[in-house]
């Protein structure tokens, strides 16, 4: 490429006044690259967040291991000799913690209230595991009296439960019988204080006790339903539980975090993915817009193309050309797009709140002015939707590189065809009525 190929290519940009609508169509041409650029950034980084936050969400409250027995009968699928195999457990290098626990569904119910509630017992009194203990955000920080629990901050608010107030807790126990189908297990519980973890399905579920009142709430013993491990390195899960596995023998069966929980996973990542791809055809369409406006420059420029091939410009050159309008077209939308998509992405959730603020503030005063009643206020992100309490976003690096590139690449590609029809054209027939 030579420099006067590339200062044509760089003219050929703007047009002249009487042919405005040329220079609006590569105006257009850029500003849809660079719309597809910007909502790809946007998108994909939220999306990258969304799916960070809501595994490290998931991952501070829930073990990143869990050792249960693997046996599938009534007596096998309990572990009675709990204690020998925690110990063990914590034996291995690279494990920070193990608790055991008992997990399970059951009602709440206070006052005229009754809800869904998931309960868990792990620790015991006094000795509050320490991944636990970081989320308290009130009361006492370890469990403290017989009958005592933590319940999410959300669910407080939502039900109106105060500290030091008696719940009613409604649990499934004994063994299923034919006449009287599974007996119902209940418990009263004094709250002893909140927690909050920012996974919404935890904050307004989840009640915290210790095991030993887990097991006398459930009526099954000195037993736990599995042993809770957390690691040191998240992303060395699947090694860790071979080593696990190989510590503790194939009596027991040690599953990840991600195992447990791939239905969801999967789910966010398949949105993910087919939100790329619509996205992406964004870009595809401004590859065509881009063809259509070549096309019309061709057109255009058909004399300016006569003169030059009449002056021994080779028909390679002026494909070149063209084809390099095509080029710098992707490249200013994309610098745009990228400019702009990583200002908005760092600061999205304070454009959210700012955007969700004065929605409030209008319609507050639209409903008050025209008096139709009581306004609800708006929730761009509701919690109870999406679990989190925060809008995450999560910039990758390679990824904003892959986009441009890709729509640079889209860009020059569309660029070809209108390159190649304007290299074919013959200096006399250009010429021959201007």
């Amino acid at each position: 490429m030579s420099l006067y190929e590339l200062f044509v290519g760089f003219r050929y940009l703007k047009s002249k006044k009487s042919q405005g609508f040329i220079s609006f169509n590569t105006l257009l041409s850029i500003v849809i690259v660079f719309i597809g650029v910007f909502i790809l950034i946007i998108v994909i980084s939220v999306m990258n967040g969304f799916q960070a936050q809501i595994k490290d969400k998931i991952l501070d409250v829930e073990a990143h291991i869990t050792v249960s027995n693997m046996y599938g009968s009534r007596k096998g699928d309990t572990i009675t000799n709990y204690r020998e195999l925690t110990e063990k457990i914590k034996k291995v290098s690279g494990v920070v913690s193990a608790d055991p626990f008992i997990q399970g569904q059951g009602l709440l119910r206070f006052r005229k209230n009754i809800t869904y509630v998931m309960i868990r017992g792990m620790g015991s009194k006094g000795k509050m595991p320490a991944h636990i203990k970081k989320f308290i955000t009130e009361g006492e920080k370890e469990f403290t009296g017989k009958r005592g629990v933590y319940i999410g901050s959300e669910m407080a608010l939502n039900y109106n439960i105060a500290i030091g107030d008696w719940i009613e807790v409604i649990v499934p126990k004994g063994r299923l019988t034919a006449r009287e189908g599974v007996v119902p297990g209940m418990g009263k519980f004094k709250v002893l204080g909140y927690f909050k973890t920012g996974y919404y399905d935890f904050d307004t579920r989840l009640i915290l006790m210790s095991l030993k009142q887990a097991q006398r709430l459930y009526s099954v013993g000195n037993i736990a339903w599995g042993i809770g491990v957390k690691i040191n390195d998240v992303y060395k899960m699947n090694s860790m539980s071979s080593k696990i596995q190989a510590e503790i023998g194939f009596e027991y069966i040690p599953m990840t975090a991600e195992e447990k929980n791939q239905n969801l996973f999967y789910a966010l990542r398949l949105e993910k993915l087919i939100m790329t791809i619509i996205l992406f055809l964004v870009i595809v369409s401004a590859g065509f817009t881009i063809m259509g406006t070549l096309a019309m420059v061709v057109m255009e420029k058909r004399k300016a193309i006569g003169v030059l091939k009449s002056m021994g410009a080779k028909p390679k050159s002026i494909m070149i050309i063209f084809i390099l309008e095509g080029f710098l077209i992707g490249v200013l939308g994309s610098v745009t797009g990228v400019i702009f998509g990583l200002a908005a992405a760092l600061n999205l959730e304070a454009i959210i709140r700012w955007v969700e603020q004065s929605l409030n503030v209008v319609m507050a005063f639209a409903y008050e002015l025209l008096k139709l009643g009581r306004f609800e206020k708006i929730v761009i992100v509701p919690t109870n939707v999406y679990y989190i309490d925060t809008i995450p976003t999560e910039v990758k690096p390679e990824f904003v590189v892959f986009i441009s590139i890709i729509a640079v690449f889209l860009s020059t590609v569309a660029a070809i065809f209108p390159a190649w029809s304007a290299s074919r054209l013959k200096p006399v027939e250009t010429i021959r009525y201007e």
